[in-house]
Formats: C-alpha cells, sequence, structure tokens
C-alpha cells in the first residue's frame, strides 16, 4: 500500500512549433527535467486551443493544422518543481505555467520473487 505524498503538480503550456537550442521546446524541457532526476513527465498535445491573442489554433482546420497547445505534466515535492521555475522562466519565450499543490500516491505492481 502506498502512502500519500503532499506535492506539487507542475503543468507548462508551450506551443508545439517553439524550439530551444535546435530541440522543440518540449523535448528540452522533458530532457531537463529527466536530467534533474524528477519521476517523470507527460506531454500532452491539444486538438485545439487559443492563447492570449486569441489565434484559434486547430488541427480540425487545416489552415490552422500548426501551433497546436503542448501540455507538459510533472508531480514531484513542492521544493523540487520550485527549484526548476527560473529555468523554464530562460527557456520558454510564450506560454503559461500553473502550480498546484496536491496529495499523490505511487503505485507499483507487487514484487513476486
Amino acid at each position: 500500500m502506498s502512502e500519500r505524498v503532499r506535492g506539487t503538480l507542475l503543468r507548462i503550456f508551450v506551443d508545439e512549433r517553439e524550439e530551444f537550442e535546435g530541440k522543440t521546446l518540449y523535448a528540452a524541457i522533458v530532457d531537463m527535467l529527466k536530467s534533474d532526476g524528477f519521476a517523470g513527465a507527460t506531454v500532452l498535445m491539444g486538438l485545439e486551443g487559443f492563447g492570449p491573442k486569441g489565434i484559434l489554433h486547430s488541427s480540425r482546420a487545416v489552415e490552422h493544422m500548426d501551433h497546436l497547445p503542448i501540455l507538459i505534466e510533472v508531480i514531484d515535492d513542492e521544493e523540487k518543481v520550485a527549484s526548476v521555475i527560473p529555468r523554464l522562466k530562460e527557456m520558454i519565450p510564450e506560454g503559461l505555467i500553473t502550480l498546484e499543490r496536491l496529495d499523490y500516491m505511487r503505485l507499483s505492481a507487487p514484487k513476486h520473487d
């Protein structure tokens, strides 16, 4: 049985076409999180969305098939998440970061000997 742990959910919203040092921005962020020892990160692509400029980006309209929204989600302890925010601010030219305090449980299959 896993116990509940207090942590922070970090959500990072970026544009699929943004780049950082020759890679897609989302891939560069995931690589940075992995090298910093985060347990995991999930990258999700939005089918449709708009940002502060009000431009609709959608996979259903041929003329707007690029610049789809990307969401990167990470859960870890509050201090670890806070430590990565300054680098994210340097990497992301335009986007959104949200932080949410939560309880989580790590689940794993029982080990068989």
